[in-house]
């Protein structure tokens, strides 16, 4: 077999450019295929990641279907019957105020987020906080912010976000924000009887009024950044929810508490309306038994395991997409191995008639040329893999823009498994292009062959 394998190495040598151009065309297919499946499975495992931290998938949040239906509603009522569901561990009341928050010249627009002590131990349990929790001090809301706060936060006059900024490694625990957040409206009927009563003009003395200064009906509050979780997909500003609560009634007007419905005679409920409830489920394996049970209650559920499927269901289908555009690539370098082993064979056809008239069978004859095609994939491959891996530092850093990650992350990892089988498919297919044309050059009748 050594001097087949010879006569193989001397041939590919003979024939550079058939052999430099077939080398090209497989590295391309194999660069193709190797680079789009790195790509999707990197843009998954991103997404995957984000959504994992973004919340537990043992958690589901509940809402309520309607704000004028007092059945419908989020009470404390509420949360001790969903926290008896079977397979429920906990449910945790949520209220959220919306305002605005300014701190060290930067801004955002966000929610206070008001959970129980309880549910932050929670949150500390898979995050690590820097600095403090916040606690029950009367009726001023200490506040933990998520990091990923930091991306919500710009310069008012740059526009620069904080996570971009040159104190991007600065803490936020430890600072003041000054929050500001919109109070209830007094009652209109009641406005034009104060009207009523203080006008001392008569009907021969009145002139025309003057228009009205639009009132600024907000109030700015400066609180304590106390502590910042590490998790970066996470957008809270949390608060302890008594706190808050005492903190929100301080500022009620005619009993009507910022952030708090009213029914459908324009009144407050004489009981705290929730936001929505965290229901936290024993096991990932019941969130959907929990969340069909707590649906057909009549409240509309969100959990992050059906969000996790919807990702790996859109990543699956574009990965699918990206490995079929990848593998017309690949059949375009099979077809250029077909291609080149059917020239080699017709220019051959004298060298193959001798060597069996020398005494070489049809196995030796289908060595040389399956010798020849995997030598060609083999080498296709390891170039086509490189190529790939440099093709990804390219395509990592516009993945990371346009998925807003952080600067220097990296994505695209191509990892050892598909590396060994992308080599080995490169190989296998590079035989099996060349099975026809080989067969053919076993047929051939060495008399006939030296006349052609």
């Amino acid at each position: 077999m050594g001097y087949i394998i010879k006569l193989s190495l001397a041939n590919l040598k003979q024939r550079k450019l058939r052999t430099v151009l077939t080398i090209i065309g497989i590295m391309i297919g194999i660069m193709s295929v190797v680079t789009m499946l790195t790509a999707g499975m990197g843009a998954r495992e991103s997404m995957v990641e984000q959504v994992e931290k973004s919340g537990s998938t043992r958690e589901i949040r509940v809402y309520a279907t309607s704000n004028k239906r007092k059945d419908r509603l989020l009470t404390d009522d509420v949360a001790v019957k969903l926290g008896r569901v079977d397979n429920v561990e906990e449910a945790y009341p949520v209220l959220d105020i919306s305002g605005d928050g300014k701190i060290n010249g930067y801004i955002t627009w966000g929610n206070l987020t008001g959970v129980s002590m309880d549910y932050i131990n929670v949150l500390s349990e898979t995050a690590e906080i820097e600095g403090k929790v916040p606690k029950k001090n009367g009726s001023r809301p200490e506040l933990l912010f998520g990091k990923g706060v930091r991306n919500t936060l710009y310069n008012e006059k740059t526009f620069v976000e904080y996570s971009k900024s040159v104190n991007k490694e600065k803490a936020l625990a430890g600072n003041k924000i000054d929050i500001t957040i919109s109070l209830p409206e007094e009652d209109k009927e009641e406005e034009e009887e104060k009207k009523e009563d203080t006008a001392t003009a008569t009907d021969a003395e009145k002139i025309e009024p003057e228009e009205e200064e639009e009132q600024d009906n907000t109030k700015t509050f400066k609180l304590d950044v106390v502590g910042e979780i590490s998790n970066e997909y996470d957008y809270n500003i949390y608060t302890d929810i008594d706190t808050l609560k005492v903190f929100l009634k301080r500022m009620s007007v005619d009993g009507k508490i910022p952030g708090q419905p009213l029914d459908k005679n324009n009144q407050p409920y004489n009981e705290w309306i929730y936001s929505y409830i965290i229901v936290r489920v024993d096991n990932t394996q019941n969130v959907e038994h929990v969340s069909k049970v707590i649906s057909d209650m009549g409240y509309r559920v969100e959990n992050n395991l059906e969000m996790l499927k919807s990702v790996n269901k859109t990543v699956g289908t574009m990965q699918l997409i990206l490995g079929i555009v990848g593998s017309i690539a690949a059949v375009v370098a099979i077809i250029g191995i077909i291609n080149t082993m059917m020239t080699a064979v017709y220019d051959r056809i004298r060298e193959i008639s001798l060597l069996k008239m020398l005494g070489a069978d049809s196995d030796d004859i289908s060595f040389m040329f399956f010798f020849e095609s995997a030598f060609l994939g083999f080498t296709g491959g390891v170039l086509g893999v490189l190529l790939s891996m440099l093709a990804g530092l390219f395509i990592n850093k516009k993945l990371v823009q346009m998925m807003e990650m952080a600067e220097g992350s990296y994505i695209m990892n191509t990892p050892p498994w598909l590396i060994l089988t992308a080599i080995i498919i490169s190989v296998v297919v590079a035989i099996l292009a060349s099975v026809f044309p080989t067969r053919w050059a076993t047929k051939i009748k060495p008399l006939e062959g030296m006349t052609m």
